[in-house]
């Protein structure tokens, strides 16, 4: 019987000490529900952040690729207008030169008149000179 009894007072001792076990194990469960949970917590504010980041991140994609193309358009505008502005310089170059020859056309027409005229004046004098000059001796 002392046999029997040592063996129920292990027994006895082996139940307690199952009994602290699972307790201890039901305890550790707990926690680990707990960090389980806080880690599902944790994952789902870390999708809707990565989404709220996505979603950044493509509106910047698109407001480069919209000043990207707003860019080009200005290339291509500033392009047209430098090209007008070339054509309007080199027109107004051709204009000037074209009017100033015309001038000088002009210049040399009236220059020419005003020779013919000199030459003709000069000559007259000449003979006017020629002419009094014999008409000084004849009278004399």
């Amino acid at each position: 019987m002392e046999n029997n009894g040592k063996q129920i007072q292990e027994l006895v001792k082996d139940i307690a000490t199952l009994k602290a076990d699972k307790e201890a194990s039901s305890q550790v469960h707990m926690r680990l529900d707990e960090a389980i949970s806080k880690l599902t917590d944790i994952s789902s504010s870390l999708k809707s952040m990565l989404a709220v980041q996505e979603e950044k991140i493509r509106r910047v994609d698109m407001s480069q690729e919209d000043l990207m193309s707003l860019m080009e358009q200005r290339r291509r505008e500033w392009n047209e207008d430098l090209e007008h502005l070339h054509s309007r310089i080199s027109t107004q170059s051709r204009e000037l030169r074209e009017a100033i020859d015309k001038l000088d056309r002009r210049l040399d027409e009236r220059v020419g008149v005003l020779e013919k005229w000199r030459w003709l004046i000069i000559g007259g004098a000449i003979l006017l000179g020629f002419l009094m000059q014999k008409m000084e001796f004849s009278l004399f």
